[in-house]
C-alpha cells in the first residue's frame, strides 16, 4: 500500500541547470541543501563535473559541506583548466561520459540529490555531448533552469526552454529561478513579472543576494523547495 509517509521517502533528484556559466548554480544549490536541513531531509550536492580547480575552494567543496551526507568517491571528473569542460577535459587526456556521471551520481544518492551540471545547458562536456544530454543520462524527477535578473535573461531562459522542448521532451518542465545580480541593471526587477506576462513561463522564483545563510535567502529557499516539493512526481501534484 502507498502512503503519503512512503512516497515521501522515496528518493528525489533534481538536476540545477543554467542559462550560462557565473549564474549563482552553486549559489542556489548551497541554499537549496540548507533549505533541505531545516526541514529535517537528508540531502547531498553534487557536482560531477568541474574545471578550474585549484583556484581557492571548489564548488563541489562547498556543496560537500552543505551535504548532510559523505561522499566517498570522488567527482568523476575534476579538471584543473579554467575553461569549458569538453576543452578542459581534452587537455587532461580524458572524455567526459555521461553514463559515467550516471553511475556516479546513482551510487551517491541521498534522499534528496542535488546534481550541479558545469556551465550552461549548452556548454559542450564532450563531442556531440552537452550539459543538456546529461541532464536526459540522469533522468531527473526535477528540473531546475537558474539565471540572473538582468538584462538578457528573457532571451536566455526562452532559447534554454525552446532547446529543452526540442531535444529533451522528456524531462520534467523546468523549474525557473532567478537570482539578483552582483551589479544591477534597468531591467532589474522586472524580469520575473516579464517572463509570466509574456507567457514563457508559469512562475518564476526570485532569489535576492547574500550568504545562503541570510535570513531573505533562507525565505527565499524555503519557498523554492515547497514549490519543488508540490511537482515531486507521485505526490499527486504538478
Amino acid at each position: 500500500m502507498v502512503t503519503e509517509e512512503s512516497i515521501d521517502r522515496r528518493p528525489v533528484r533534481v538536476v540545477v541547470v543554467g542559462t550560462g556559466t557565473g549564474v549563482g548554480k552553486t549559489h542556489l544549490c548551497v541554499a537549496l541543501l540548507q533549505a533541505l536541513s531545516l526541514q529535517g531531509r537528508s540531502a547531498v550536492g553534487l557536482k560531477p563535473v568541474e574545471s578550474g580547480l585549484g583556484e581557492g575552494e571548489s564548488d563541489a567543496e562547498r556543496l560537500a559541506g552543505a551535504s548532510m551526507f559523505h561522499v566517498k568517491h570522488s567527482a568523476p571528473y575534476g579538471l584543473p583548466d579554467p575553461v569549458s569542460p569538453h576543452l578542459a577535459a581534452r587537455r587532461a587526456g580524458v572524455e567526459i561520459s555521461t553514463t559515467v556521471i550516471a553511475d556516479w551520481v546513482t551510487n551517491c544518492a541521498a534522499p534528496w540529490t542535488i546534481v550541479e551540471t558545469a556551465g550552461g545547458l549548452l556548454t559542450p562536456l564532450a563531442p556531440g555531448i552537452t550539459n543538456l544530454d546529461l541532464a536526459r543520462a540522469l533522468a531527473p524527477d526535477l528540473l531546475v533552469l537558474v539565471g540572473v535578473d538582468r538584462l538578457g535573461v528573457l532571451h536566455d531562459v526562452s532559447a534554454c526552454l525552446l532547446a529543452l522542448r526540442t531535444w529533451a521532451s522528456s524531462l520534467p518542465e523546468a523549474v525557473v529561478v532567478l537570482q539578483a545580480p552582483e551589479v544591477a541593471d534597468r531591467s532589474t526587477g522586472t524580469n520575473a513579472d516579464e517572463l509570466v506576462t509574456l507567457g514563457i513561463v508559469p512562475r518564476v522564483a526570485m532569489v535576492p543576494r547574500g550568504a545562503p545563510s541570510e535570513p531573505g535567502v533562507v525565505e527565499a529557499m524555503l519557498v523554492l523547495l515547497g514549490h519543488l516539493q508540490l511537482r515531486v512526481p507521485d505526490r499527486g501534484f504538478t
